[in-house]
């Protein structure tokens, strides 16, 4: 884990096609990833990204129209993002959920599971895992089923978190995808969906504003889903934009800084501890 603060930039993220039928017509879809497993796990830019005992994470394209195979299972709990275009979510007994941009679909571990893009535009979406899994731990189910299981696909959806939760006079405020543990840095209670090892949200910052990470003992994920930053890595200020990642060590105070005129988003996963939102 790094002791400083590691910027990964989404330009240097080569899409990778190691997806199951990735390339065939109808399947088409593309991987990067921010932060993941060593060599082994979970991980298409082992080179590029940060390293994590914790969490993965990164970023699915997908064009309308295509979909991902069968349906498929995690040993570990996913959750998605929807950045862009729209998906029909489906799981292994004909549940159906439809998300849009900045809905959240959390995935239990163990649950079948699989997206189609739907509607007029291509599909951006951000997948974060609540640990690291080892590469063909995954098994993707095909034919029709049913493949049932314990637990099912929750949406959450953007219109019940809003407006979040106002921190300060400055403007800025934050939302709560999934509530950390204990219930920690949950800004949308009795929506936000519990895990017990990582938190997540998203924050926006003003004009002339600052995201600071959560007040936190172990690692966070920083992403900037909207606008222009300034990130500041050993003593050296660089511009941070959209899809551009940070992965905060433990207790790093590393924040991003808005450089533009317009609202900047951050999206945020706290790891393995019990922060508070401060």
């Amino acid at each position: 884990m790094p002791e400083t603060a590691k910027l990964i930039r989404d330009r240097d993220l080569e899409p990778s096609w190691v997806l199951k039928r990735a390339r065939e017509p109808g399947f088409q879809r593309s991987l990067t990833t921010w932060v993941g497993g060593p060599e082994g796990y979970v991980n298409t830019h082992v080179k590029e990204s940060a390293r994590s005992r914790v969490i993965a994470g990164g970023l699915m394209r997908m064009a309308v129209g295509n979909r991902q195979p069968g349906v498929h299972v995690h040993s570990v709990t996913e959750i998605y993002i929807i950045l862009k275009g729209e998906v029909e979510s489906y799981d292994g007994v004909g549940r159906t959920h439809r998300a849009g941009p900045f809905d959240c679909l959390y995935i239990p571990a163990g649950v079948p599971h699989a997206v189609r893009a739907i509607g007029n535009e291509d599909l951006e979406l951000i997948w974060i895992h609540d640990g690291i899994e080892r590469h063909d731990v995954s098994v993707y189910l095909d034919g029709d089923g049913p493949f049932p299981s314990e637990s099912e696909v929750v949406l959450i959806p953007y219109r019940d978190l809003r407006p979040g939760q106002r921190l300060s006079s400055g403007g800025d405020w934050s939302l709560s995808w999934v509530a950390g543990p204990d219930g920690t840095t949950n800004f949308n209670p009795g929506i936000a969906e519990p895990n017990p090892i990582i938190a997540m949200g998203m924050t926006a910052v003003p004009q002339g504003g600052a995201f600071a990470p959560h007040t936190r003992t172990g690692a966070a994920l920083s992403i900037v889903l909207q606008g222009d930053g300034e990130v500041r890595i050993n003593a050296t200020a660089t511009g941070i934009g959209s899809l551009d990642g940070v992965y905060h060590p433990a207790a790093d105070p590393t924040g991003i800084a808005n450089m533009s005129d317009q609202p900047l988003y951050v999206m945020w996963v706290d790891e393995g501890t019990a922060p508070t939102a401060g």
